[in-house]
């Protein structure tokens, strides 16, 4: 049985290359041939794609994407690619540039150009010239980036190739700093020439953070371009900023959050009605679910059994004992971040994350009256390379303060034993609430705005929050409401299935990156008319309603619409 390219990260040399499958030659040919007949004519403007990521799912759903608004939008397709090594050092391991390249001519890409190379070509160079894109030259003036700006993103980039918590004045004063922020500048520079050159229509991207996708983001802002951030989970998902829809907020994330929240509470929260059971049902999904966003890795073996208090008790009664916490005092768990994880990418009110879990941790300390469980990320050596958990253990071994590894407690035992959840932006803060358990954000994250958390304004308020909460635990007040709970499993639907749209172009995520993912999209192409496939619809949709995400269905429908298109699960 040949081996596969699953949701394990695995060495490329025991894989092989994808372009080496026979599968792959034959579905890029049929790829081509589809799309060839499903698309406008183009013109000279252009939708800027990137394939960065070693994933072919990432880039299949961004060339659907591109596709779909070529479906009624006539451009053409440039794509940019390549990886550096740094990049190839810390996350990748069988980024295939040939493979990604062949996709998306399949795709229709008039031009597909390698930026870490034109990057590195032109640092030092001291007459670098025009660039050569599409069949056009397009002079390189200079980015009209801020510094602050450019700096920000550095920072953000450095501290993650680094894999440390924070970029101190030793960092910044070091090689890797400097070399980060020169390509950080050639980025901004080339990207800037692309949308002043190219005039896009679109940029479409996986990821919206540090230099080689910030930087794209960063110019197609400046540029009064429409982003489609496209999500890496689900089936079809993707978050679009508009020029139009912008509020001057600092980030892309933070301009979402507002808007997301806004049609959240009019068209999510406003028909519950008619969504609940629709709600039901994805939260008995999200017991064992492998997509992301999700604090914890998914499947069977991590699936909450607990079905009744009495059950949640008797697990409750095991892990206290497990811990040596006291069972006359509730318990407050602490879930620590990726630290380098994109940091300060939306409104985060420390310094970084690593100044948050610290702050908490010497607060915990001094609040012997309630048990503090801290737990670490399940991805935590992907983006520390510090051993910060460990220390910061370490620094409080004389306290009754547990700090456990995440991958060494059962999500039976966390949803047991947890009475309060702390985090910044993670999505702990929406998993827990739906199983009514409260949350304290020391942040924003895409559902923040929607009700169901507890969202500190700032440091000042941060620390009340948390004096405040305790004092309710200990007291036996509830902290979290009937409507919160609602409130978050609609969010669990509406994250998971109202903007996840299903199409056969693309294919479930849990497919895998394998020889089946092409063998489906193929036979989809071959024998599944296109004219009213739900991609197709849903983008056509979000473009001219210039709304932030992807629906499957339309939710801003009139009741009997929206009851109908729901398949008639509602009550009503």
């Amino acid at each position: 049985m040949r081996k596969g390219w699953y949701n394990c990260v695995v060495d490329a040399t025991v894989q092989g290359r994808l372009t080496d499958a026979p599968e792959f030659s034959l579905f890029c040919t049929t790829a081509f041939e589809f799309w060839q007949r499903n698309l406008l004519p183009g013109d000279e403007r252009v939708i800027l794609v990137e394939a960065m990521s070693q994933d072919i799912r990432v880039t299949l759903r961004n060339l659907t994407v591109a596709n779909a608004l070529r479906r009624f939008v006539p451009a053409r397709l440039v794509v940019f690619t390549g990886a550096d090594d740094d990049w190839n050092e810390i996350l990748w391991t069988f980024f295939d540039a040939e493979a990604l390249e062949a996709l998306s001519r399949a795709y229709g890409a008039v031009d597909v150009i390698d930026i870490h190379d034109l990057v590195d070509s032109r640092i030092g160079n001291p007459e670098p010239g025009d660039l050569r894109v599409a069949g056009k030259d397009l002079p390189v003036p200079g980015s009209g980036i801020e510094p602050a700006v450019l700096d920000e993103i550095v920072r953000a980039t450095v501290s993650r190739v680094l894999k440390i918590p924070r970029v101190t004045d030793e960092v910044r004063a070091g090689a890797k700093y400097a070399q980060v922020h020169q390509r950080s500048t050639e980025f901004s520079n080339i990207y800037d020439a692309l949308f002043a050159g190219l005039d896009p229509i679109a940029l479409v991207t996986s990821h919206v953070d540090y230099n080689h996708w910030g930087l794209a983001v960063e110019s197609a802002t400046r540029f009064g371009v429409p982003t489609v951030h496209v999500q890496s989970t689900g089936t079809f998902k993707a978050y679009t900023l508009f020029p139009e829809t912008r509020r001057g907020a600092a980030t892309f994330r933070a301009e979402l959050t507002h808007q997301i929240a806004e049609f959240f509470e009019q068209y999510v929260w406003g028909n519950r009605e008619r969504l609940r059971s629709s709600a039901e049902l994805t939260a008995w999904r999200l017991k064992g679910n492998w997509g992301k966003p999700s604090w914890w890795r998914g499947g069977a073996m991590s699936a909450i059994e607990i079905q009744t208090p009495p059950e949640r008790l008797a697990v409750r009664e095991h892990a206290l004992a497990r811990f040596g916490f006291d069972p006359d005092k509730p318990v407050v768990a602490v879930y620590n971040h990726a630290l380098s994880d994109a940091p300060r990418t939306n409104i985060e009110i420390f310094d970084d994350l690593a100044a948050w879990y610290e702050a908490t941790a010497d607060y915990a300390a001094k609040r012997e009256d309630v048990n503090w469980l801290f737990i670490d990320h399940p991805n935590q050596y992907l983006y520390d390379g510090t051993g910060f958990f460990d220390s910061l253990k370490d620094k409080h071994a004389g306290s009754p303060m547990a700090f456990v590894p995440s991958l060494a407690l059962s999500k039976n035992v966390m949803w047991s034993l947890v009475d309060l959840g702390i985090t910044v932006r993670g999505s702990i803060s929406n998993e827990l609430p739906a199983f009514g358990i409260p949350a304290i954000q020391a942040g924003w994250s895409e559902w923040s705005q929607c009700g169901f958390t507890m969202v500190a304004e700032d440091v000042d308020d941060y620390w009340a929050r948390l004096d405040s909460s305790l004092e309710s635990l200990l007291a036996g007040r509830p902290l979290l409401t009937d409507e919160q709970i609602e409130r978050a499993r609609l969010w669990a639907w509406f994250y998971r299935s109202g903007t996840d749209v299903s199409t056969p172009l693309v294919q479930h995520w849990e497919m895998g990156r394998t020889e089946h993912l092409l063998n489906a999209v193929m036979v989809a192409m071959q024998h599944v008319e296109a004219d009213a496939d739900p991609a197709f619809t849903a983008v056509r949709r979000m473009w001219a309603r210039k709304d932030p995400f992807l629906t499957r269905i339309d939710l801003t429908a009139a009741p009997e619409d929206l009851t109908l298109a729901l398949g008639g699960v509602s009550e009503l």
